[in-house]
């Protein structure tokens, strides 16, 4: 067969190879008449009974080919149209959505060595979707070709071509250029049109053409009386033909159509997730009776994933399988299943997409159950400020260990997600054995707070007649990166300058690595307003922040730093130290860039007498925390969570 190559931009046709009952391919040949017409491209077929297929075509824009064969049709349909570059191939009843050549056209287009690309399918081999190998009569629920194919598509990341052994499915697209180098369709092999595309996919292979899977595209296998066609890859005559052909099949194609790993596989459990909903294992095992930054962040996620709609089921394992007070919403919620935190293994859990542990991965993780678990493992570095940090360990084995599971988890995870650019750098200095593109930043959110939220009077400070105190608070663990000893100082310092306020400080204390003595050694005999709480509720914390008259923040190591915009969501300034994740997160130019304590007591001073000031401080706050919701940090997730399934599994 002698094929005129194309010349500029080639266009694609449409093919119908009819070698049954015409009554079957009734509606098909409506629906693809009606994609050809939309789409300016030409529609032709060939039947084996021309006369009756003839007078379904009346009143269409269909050609009738001469001769039904397909090599026949084929050299019948480029000699006629000498410009087209390549050829829709349907040998079964199909519909399909609007604009589904675009992607495939532009790949032959844009690279002549691609011979054919295959598409997404109910009955479609080992390209059936959703599930690889399992034809189907119906579509997803909800779903037709036109809107499965517009959610493949718009959602992150998108799918590019996809390697493939060989070409499956009722549609496949052919280039004209891998025809004419390997001398068209073999005439011997057109009565069984399968077979014959298939044996030409063989040959192609041999002279370096490949193969390829759109899997951003759906294309709808109709109910006809043979559903599902069966692929000539699956008849055991046919695969015998081929084999004698070409003996290296159909090691690989068998292969690649059971493994997970392969492009195709991981490409369409993407387009499955998409599709479906993810399916989601949080590690919630951080969740005790204590309402800390870590507890807020998890439960806050938690809330964001529920309301996605692309999120179709969240396991949660906690403690004893039972949410907090604090989070009881989520235990109601039909999309959340509660399990058993108990040594990580999550007895009771079900296979899932993701099994994400959201905070610090600090413990010894039973990798080979979660890789049982789940496809992929995602976790989060919110810092790296007790891996570099020794004494806050008991040990220095206890610190050796502490950073080996940190480590570990960044060898193991599949994914890595951290809290701000601060902390991904801070990986990157460490070395971990994780490439950059395996890191995602994914802020937190800081709107779980806002004016209306529920407050609750602290009982400590009644009892000591100190209700009605004007006070500085500072907030947070006695961890020594708090710098507590230095917020003394510089309440000291402005008491000295005559403001007349308590000292608020509020947080757990810690056994090891704790401010407690530097704290005894800044108080001074006379300090009898300074009051020194527990952990607080949640209600506690919200009248913290609401009544303070400035939030001092002196820490010096953080991920995030959480409070200030917390501080700014109840209409309160903070004194912070412009570093790190501060600067990211906040443009303040004002803020001192040191832990001088008279930089920090001016700076303080001028938010308390200075209502322009503060004003300007909670402003800059505000501004920086906008873009900084949950539902941004849960998007920012489900993207990542989809990247993560995009690439293969590390070992």
């Amino acid at each position: 067969m002698v094929v005129e190559l194309p010349h500029g931009r080639s266009g694609t046709g449409i093919l119908a190879i009819i070698d049954g009952l015409p009554r079957d391919w009734i509606d098909s040949l409506r629906t693809l008449d009606a994609e050809a017409r939309r789409a300016g491209i030409p529609f032709w077929v060939a039947a084996l009974d021309g006369p009756t297929t003839s007078g379904l075509l009346s009143g269409s824009g269909a050609t009738l080919a001469k001769q039904w064969s397909l090599s026949k049709a084929v050299e019948e349909m480029f000699e006629a149209l000498p410009n087209m570059g390549s050829i829709l191939l349907v040998t079964s009843p199909v519909s399909l959505p609007e604009d589904a050549l675009d992607r495939a056209v532009g790949w032959l287009e844009g690279d002549s060595r691609i011979a054919t690309v295959s598409f997404l399918s109910n009955a479609a081999g080992p390209f059936s979707f959703p599930y690889r190998n399992t034809a189907t009569g119906h579509c997803l629920p909800g779903h037709d070709e036109n809107s499965l194919t517009k959610v493949l598509r718009r959602t992150a990341p998108d799918t590019e071509s996809v390697p493939v052994p060989m070409p499956a499915g009722p549609a496949i697209l052919v280039s004209r250029t891998m025809l004419a180098s390997v001398g068209g369709f073999d005439p011997a092999l057109d009565p069984g049109a399968r077979e014959s595309i298939a044996e030409m996919a063989l040959r192609s292979a041999k002279r370096g053409f490949q193969h390829r899977l759109d899997a951003g595209t759906y294309v709808f296998a109709q109910w006809f009386s043979g559903f599902p066609a069966v692929d000539a890859t699956e008849d055991d005559s046919c695969r015998h033909r081929l084999h004698v052909i070409d003996s290296s099949f159909p090691a690989l194609y068998d292969y690649q159509k059971r493994v997970d790993t392969t492009p195709a596989a991981i490409a369409m459990n993407v387009a499955r997730s998409k599709a479906s909903g993810l399916r989601i294992l949080i590690d919630g095992s951080c969740l005790g009776p204590m309402e800390m930054g870590t507890q807020v962040q998890t439960v806050e996620l938690l809330r964001a994933l529920v309301r996605r709609d692309d999120v179709r089921s969240i396991d949660v394992a906690v403690p004893n399988g039972k949410m907090p007070d604090y989070a009881a919403d989520l235990a109601a919620d039909m999309k959340v299943r509660l399990l058993n935190s108990e040594s990580l293994n999550f007895d009771d859990a079900t296979m899932v997409d993701i099994l994400h542990r959201p905070f610090q991965p600090d413990r010894p993780i039973p990798w080979a159950r979660w890789r049982s678990l789940a496809k992929r493992v995602v976790v989060t570095l919110q810092d790296l400020i007790a891996y570099r940090i020794g004494t806050y360990h008991p040990t220095g084995q206890d610190w050796l260990n502490y950073r080996h599971n940190i480590a570990e988890a960044c060898a193991h995870a599949d994914h890595v997600v951290v809290i701000s650019e601060d902390t991904r750098q801070s990986i990157i200095e460490e070395r971990m054995d994780i490439s950059r593109e395996q890191v995602t930043t994914v802020k937190n959110g800081c709107n779980h707070l806002d004016e209306t939220a529920d407050e609750e009077s602290p009982l400590l400070l009644i009892e000591k007649g100190m209700i009605a105190c004007k006070f500085i608070l500072v907030l947070g663990a006695t961890y020594a990166h708090k710098n507590r000893d230095l917020a003394i100082r510089v309440w000291q310092r402005l008491r000295e300058r005559g403001h007349p306020l308590a000292l608020v400080m509020a947080g757990a204390n810690v056994p090891k690595g704790s401010s407690r003595a530097e704290e005894a050694v800044a108080r001074r005999a006379g300090d009898d307003m300074l009051m020194c709480l527990p952990d607080v509720s949640s209600g506690v914390r919200t009248w913290l922040l609401r009544h303070a008259s400035v939030v001092l923040y002196p820490t010096s190591a953080e991920g995030f730093g959480l409070i200030p915009f917390e501080a700014a969501a109840m209409g309160t300034p903070t004194a912070h130290v412009n570093f790190g994740p501060l600067r990211e997160l906040i443009d303040d130019p004002a803020a001192p860039r040191n832990w001088v304590v008279d930089n920090l007591a001016d700076y303080t001073e001028a938010l308390l007498i200075d209502p322009g000031a503060a004003r300007e401080n909670i402003d800059r706050i505000l501004r920086g925390g906008a873009p900084l919701t949950w539902d941004e940090t849960a998007s920012g997730l489900v993207d990542t969570y989809r990247r993560a399934l995009a690439c293969p599994p590390r070992n």
